[in-house]
């Protein structure tokens, strides 16, 4: 089963970059959940300085699309890391966010994950421009390629994360019944907060609904994670007489179940 560990957070009124230094434990999984105020585009890229290297290249994607309208020129987006963590050193982890008024990120260590990059993602939905004194309510929707789109409930057994963002002081929201609390911060120029939340499995909904309303405008995002272990299939054109189940027409279909070595799959 995946669980989900918070490595470290940074939530603060300075401009520019912002880093979280940890320790991750080796083959973790890294998901970034990013915010800015101040800054249209908000963050514009997330690395890390793992010794293993691939904190750079291939670094990471961005899941799905920024979210906005929230505090002054919020932007709340999610990363997540191409490969797993190679080496259990200290590391940093910089969300690029230039000249910003305010901002930063959580680094959230999923351990017990075989897919990476955005392959990891099953679904994922979001709101921009929350009306305030509503409660916050994102739709998973879901991954086809690299887009997402058609409502998806979770699977039970994944793990989900989700974020809220606002122009309240902490505490602001109440998490998802069933769900854990992870962080809640803020910074008063201007005045941001952000409230994240996991449950590390049996969540079946689409519509992730927050236990409270939020007083101001928000922009919410919420995730699944494909905790499965796949198989991969393949063809031997050659026929050859290794099987592990005969197709017609097409000779030998060779299947390998795949460990957890990370691989990167946007099917």
């Amino acid at each position: 089963m995946a669980a989900f560990t918070s490595a470290g957070s940074s939530w603060v009124t300075t401009g520019g970059n912002t880093t979280v230094t940890a320790t991750p434990v080796l083959a973790d999984l890294i998901v970034v959940i990013a915010g800015t105020s101040g800054l249209a585009g908000g963050t514009t890229t997330v690395t890390d300085n793992n010794t293993d290297g691939f904190g750079t290249t291939p670094g990471y994607t961005q899941i799905d699309v920024d979210r906005t309208g929230f505090s002054t020129t919020g932007v709340l987006t999610m990363w997540i890391r191409n490969q797993l963590i190679g080496s259990a050193t200290s590391t940093v982890f910089t969300a690029a966010q230039g000249s910003s008024s305010g901002g930063g990120l959580q680094v959230c260590r999923i351990s017990g994950m075989s897919i990476v990059g955005q392959g990891a993602v099953r679904g994922s939905g979001g709101q921009s421009s929350g009306t305030a004194g509503t409660t916050p309510a994102p739709v998973l929707l879901r991954r086809v390629g690299t887009t997402y789109s058609g409502t998806q409930a979770a699977l039970t057994a994944n793990l989900c994360i989700g974020v809220v963002m606002g122009g309240t002081l902490t505490p602001a929201i109440t998490e998802p019944a069933s769900w854990t609390e992870s962080v809640d911060l803020s910074y008063t120029t201007p005045t941001t907060g952000m409230e994240t939340a996991f449950r590390n499995s049996g969540e079946t909904g689409s519509t992730i609904t927050w236990g409270s309303t939020i007083a101001t405008a928000f922009a919410s995002m919420v995730i699944e994670l494909d905790i499965s272990v796949p198989l991969l299939g393949y063809v031997n054109p050659g026929g050859a007489a290794a099987h592990q189940g005969m197709v017609p027409g097409v000779g030998a279909k060779n299947v390998v179940q795949q460990g957890a070595v990370g691989r990167n799959a946007t099917w």
